[in-house]
């Protein structure tokens, strides 16, 4: 099962950049290892996400209370194939837009600037194929909403030995 952050990622990049969600993958599964000219676009996650700190809420309408933790993790997108570099810089121009602020709003994530670009050629056999690899930090806070009941009067007893 994939991370709920990285396919917030995914949706994130297929909606900012207005391309085909068939074309987006996660940590290069099922790529044909032939095709140079496919612009591809796949998300990887390092593996290693980072508490940043942890939180709980108590809605007294709802009667819930909400547990809550940050996290941030790095993140890779590669680009491949015949757009790979038109769509790495275009990602990473449009990453401060006001479109990507509000998809990030909705999504529930934060993407910091992009702190690396590396042209990455592909190379199988005699040929070569264009491969871009963008690296950002991702913030995420997943949480969980519990049934609590709250006390309004406290029934205390007070038991005295005679």
């Amino acid at each position: 099962m994939r991370q709920p952050h990285l396919i917030a990622i995914a949706k994130f990049t297929r909606d900012l950049l207005v391309y085909n969600e068939q074309l987006i993958k996660f940590d290069r599964q099922n790529m044909p290892e032939n095709d140079f000219n496919t612009s591809y676009i796949i998300v990887n996650g390092s593996g290693v996400a980072t508490k940043q700190s942890t939180g709980a809420v108590f809605n007294p309408t709802s009667e819930q209370m909400r547990y809550s933790e940050s996290f941030t993790q790095s993140v890779t997108i590669e680009f491949y194939g015949d757009d790979a570099y038109t769509n790495a810089q275009k990602f990473s121009l449009l990453n401060p837009s006001q479109q990507a602020l509000e998809l990030k709003k909705v999504l529930g994530i934060s993407i910091s600037h992009i702190s690396t670009a590396t042209d990455v050629k592909q190379i199988l056999g005699h040929a070569y194929g264009n491969r871009m690899h963008l690296t950002f930090n991702v913030n995420y806070c997943p949480s969980i909403d519990v049934a609590t009941l709250r006390i309004d009067t406290a029934q205390i007893t007070f038991k005295e030995d005679k």
